[in-house]
């Protein structure tokens, strides 16, 4: 959708436009960060929140990008576009280095994640834990449930990504192209409707099955993550 505003400016206007813009930004792009000379490189201005999701055709709503990170967004926003650039940035860094995927491990490490081992006990059927690590002395209690079939024990906790780590083990995998979906449904506010799996490890909760999910909302800035925890489980079933 055309901007109106942009529109009305005359060519000195949207340069004074554009300078003001690339002082907010530290002259960076807001999309790929990297540095946007005004002199060499063409830019656009774009919305930040997109006018059909009810964004402002205002100053405030503005951000200046390299012409070429807005082309390449292609239906995302400027907010999505700049994650993605962020994902792609980790992949290309960790597959340079190990010529492996990025996955669920290496997003962790850069959103300050896997850093505190899970203090717990079971009493009286409960599952009873902390996060003290992160300053956080309460006890939580939450329900243990046993299945019927296998006998599997789990529960359900909110987490802090401080405490979760990557299960190498059981899901080695990295993170593919369905990526991109999740992020701009949980944008959407649609919510998650299959919890993260994770299961208790050597004193640390391991994420083995919905990496994706959990990438998703790591970078959309989310700290804490509901999952289902595995007490015990076999892990060859």
């Amino acid at each position: 959708m055309a901007s109106k505003y942009l529109s009305s400016l005359s060519k000195d206007d949207y340069s004074e436009l554009t300078k003001k813009l690339w002082d907010i930004q530290n002259h960076q792009c807001f999309i790929c960060e990297e540095e946007i000379d005004l002199d060499l490189n063409i830019t656009n201005i774009d919305h930040i929140v997109p006018l059909a999701n009810k964004g402002k055709d205002a100053e405030v709503n503005f951000a200046v990008t390299h012409e070429s990170c807005n082309k390449s967004k292609q239906d995302a926003n400027l907010k999505i576009a700049k994650i993605l650039q962020k994902l792609s940035k980790i992949q290309k860094s960790v597959h340079n280095e190990t010529s492996k995927s990025a996955s669920l491990k290496d997003v962790l490490n850069i959103y300050n994640g896997s850093k505190y081992e899970f203090k717990y006990k079971i009493e009286g059927g409960e599952l009873k834990y902390s996060f003290s690590g992160i300053g956080d002395n309460k006890t939580y209690q939450v329900p243990i449930y046993t299945d019927n079939l296998s006998k599997e024990q789990t529960s359900y906790m909110e987490v802090p990504i401080e405490y979760l780590f990557h299960d190498e083990i059981i899901n080695p995998r990295g993170i593919n192209n369905s990526i991109g979906k999740l992020i701009k449904e949980f944008d959407k506010k649609n919510p998650q409707l299959h919890l993260s799996l994770a299961r208790i490890d050597e004193g640390k909760l391991k994420i083995f099955d919905g990496q994706h999910k959990a990438v998703a909302q790591i970078l959309l800035g989310t700290k804490k993550l509901v999952v289902r925890v595995f007490l015990e489980p076999n892990i060859d079933r």
